[in-house]
């Protein structure tokens, strides 16, 4: 994998440092490695205190087995110039990404930024890589805080394996054998996982027939059943599937009624321009009684009807459909709806699992599953938990869902809603190019629907972008056509989430700061589980001076959108606020993981050269100013205040005045 910094750390397969190309042997001691990896992948300084607690929690001196660990790592993170990636003082610990590269980190954000656009064969190494395990020989290494630690990392490497082999079975390239040989190892990965199980099930009946897919259904249900987990969505799966390759009289015995594309055809209603979603009833499997299985339901139903962005069937039709007997095909045909969400309730003493899944009924496709494990102390607080959380997962898939059927179709066939799809992909993507994209997509959309709220919103955002970007001459005309647009989505649909956040960032660029924070909290009233209106609060809140309360908003958005396009911004975000209150190295850490993340633009790398220069980093501030003037000639500090206007200029006064002592003019 190709890398320009001089030092990569390898997390997959062997653990190991390389120096300039050249392996280096690592200490035999595996607490040191285990304090390696953990600092590779951590994205803040740490302090030596919570590194004992989390390697050393044994009698002894443990800052002196920290002290003993930190020698044995020096001089291996050492580049061939002397610099070193290690930065310890007595009080926290860091590595400079700067100079350093950790594999699992370098291919998260490979797939993060698109995985549809990288090549074969890098696709295949990062696969290999994986495949290799992650964080090897690290096991009984530390306190149970540090095994927590790393089973939630080899949790997420297998997550995002998983992404990775979906990718590569869709390529063309592959043979069917090698198809089926990737889809047996995404199984492998997880047997629990219906949707990689289901998939499975599908290509060996391609290429091995019905008697091999049969069988391999079969060890699979047994396995779930062993494994005491609902198998009813394996099995209204493969009831989709079998009849597709059954003749005559070799029918499958599973109780369920099969579905034929006669069948579909009959009952099929329309689907409505925007998504539209039922909520199926949630099984009670062995409870002491249905009541949370029947308030989940009902909960979900009520708060996403409140969504403008969905259509969503009511409770009363839902209700009367025999989920356990019909195919999701056959419920989104009768239903009229394309996405169906239902899920599954079990309780053992006080705890109870929840397992919830979104699944698209026209292809029954999978498209998100997640399993929630609560206390039972407080059934109601379980149950406004697990209702919040499914909320804030769901949208997004289905966003992301419309945005690649919108991307698949050619453009004389979109309709109003699937304009806008395309157009907010392009919008995430914050380039100059990509926003007009999105502007005309917008247009069109409303070209078609002249009262789209959301279109109006995203042409906000569009003005916005090309403002904060700097894209053209007349910024302060653009600030108020933001204005202009985001007030006729509000007057258009004032029960929208998105017309009030996109309202809120126009006001705040025309510097209407409290304004702004209060059609922010208007947004996240109607939507409490929109992520992008908590990093909006937080992002909005830092330059009203409101440090210390915008923070909880930003660690919201994160925990509520762990891999949302704006993560970048989220954690530059927070690189300004302690900025803001002197904590300069810590600062200038998070503004320089802000820049590894994608879609990162130059605004970006301009906070991380003033954080650097505040934290006396002079030489890498100066390397990240160059950076932002090689691509945005025109830029200045003049252009850094207009983009991102503070409430009181004075506090930020330090800042431009690093940003000016790192090679950014005051004026272009």
């Amino acid at each position: 994998m190709a890398n320009l910094r001089p030092l990569q750390v390898q997390l997959l397969g062997e653990l190991l440092v390389v120096r300039e190309g050249v392996a280096t042997t690592l200490p035999q001691s595996r607490k040191t490695r285990g304090l390696l990896a953990y600092l590779a992948l951590a994205e803040r300084p740490l302090r030596r205190d919570e590194l004992c607690e989390l390697l050393w929690d044994t009698p002894g001196d443990p800052r002196a087995a920290l002290r003993w660990s930190l020698t044995k790592l020096r001089p291996l993170l050492r580049a061939g110039d002397g610099a070193t990636a290690l930065n310890a003082d007595r009080e926290c610990v860091s590595l400079d990404p700067l100079l350093l590269s950790v594999d699992l980190l370098e291919i998260r954000a490979l797939m993060r930024a698109g995985p549809h656009e990288i090549p074969d064969e890098r696709l295949i190494d990062c696969e290999r890589r994986l495949a290799a395990g992650c964080l090897n020989r690290l096991d009984d290494v530390g306190s149970r805080r540090f095994q927590l630690w790393l089973g939630s990392e080899r949790k997420s490497a297998i997550e995002l394996h998983r992404s990775l082999i979906t990718e590569l079975m869709s390529r063309t390239s592959l043979s069917p054998t090698e198809r089926v040989q990737l889809a047996g190892q995404r199984v492998a990965l997880d047997p629990l996982h219906d949707a990689s199980n289901v998939e499975h099930f599908r290509m060996i009946l391609q290429t091995g027939g019905l008697r091999e897919a049969r069988e391999a259904f079969y060890r699979a249900r047994d396995y779930y059943r062993r494994e005491q987990q609902d198998d009813s969505a394996l099995t209204a799966a493969w009831a989709s599937i079998a009849p597709s390759a059954r003749k005559g009289n070799d029918r499958e015995d599973t109780g369920l009624i099969v579905t034929t594309d006669d069948d579909v055809a009959a009952e099929s209603h329309e689907l409505p321009d925007k998504p539209s979603l039922a909520v199926l009833n949630f099984r009670d499997l062995g409870s002491e009684g249905p009541v949370l299985a029947q308030g989940l339901t009902a909960d979900l139903n009520s708060r996403l009807a409140q969504l403008p962005s969905l259509f969503v069937i009511a409770r009363q039709s839902t209700a009367r459909v025999d989920v356990e007997r019909l195919t999701p095909r056959r419920i989104g045909a009768r239903l009229g709806v394309r996405y169906l969400l239902c899920g599954s309730i079990q309780r053992e003493k006080q705890r109870v699992r929840t397992t919830v899944t979104l699944t698209d009924a026209a292809d029954e496709r999978v498209l998100w599953s997640e399993r929630y494990d609560r206390p039972l102390d407080d059934i109601f607080q379980v149950q406004d938990d697990i209702t919040n959380t499914v909320i804030a997962a769901i949208e997004p898939e289905i966003e992301r869902a419309e945005m690649q059927r919108a991307l698949l179709k050619p453009p004389d066939s979109l309709s109003a809603w699937e304009y806008f799809h395309r157009g907010l992909w392009h919008c995430f993507r914050f380039t100059a190019k990509d926003n007009e994209i999105a502007h005309q997509l917008f247009t069109r959309a409303i070209s078609i629907d002249a009262h789209f709220s959301r279109a109006y919103a995203g042409i906000s955002f569009t003005h916005y972008s090309r403002a904060f970007l700097n894209a053209v001459p007349d910024v302060a005309g653009e600030v108020v056509k933001a204005l202009d647009a985001g007030t006729r989505s509000v007057g258009f649909d004032g029960r929208d989430a998105m017309g009030h956040w996109a309202l809120g960032r126009a006001l705040y660029l025309s510097r209407e700061h409290d304004e702004a924070l209060a059609a922010i909290d208007r947004a996240l009233v109607l939507n409490p589980s929109y992520a992008q209106g908590h990093y909006a609060k937080g992002f909005i809140g830092i330059h009203a001076g409101l440090d210390d309360a915008s923070l909880p908003s930003l660690d919201m958005a994160q925990r509520l959108s762990p891999f949302d396009p704006l993560l970048f911004a989220m954690k530059s975000s927070r690189g300004i606020s302690l900025a803001h209150q002197g904590k300069y190295d810590e600062a200038a850490a998070w503004a320089i993981r802000a820049t590894h993340e994608p879609n990162a633009h130059f605004h970006i790398y301009a906070i991380a050269a003033a954080c650097l220069e505040l934290a006396g980093r002079s030489a890498d501030a100066r390397n990240n100013a160059r950076w932002v003037i090689e691509r945005q000639p025109r830029y200045s500090v003049e252009v850094f205040r207009r983009s991102l206007p503070h409430k009181d200029e004075a506090a930020r006064e330090p800042m431009l005045a690093a940003l000016s002592r790192a090679g950014i003019p005051r004026v272009a």
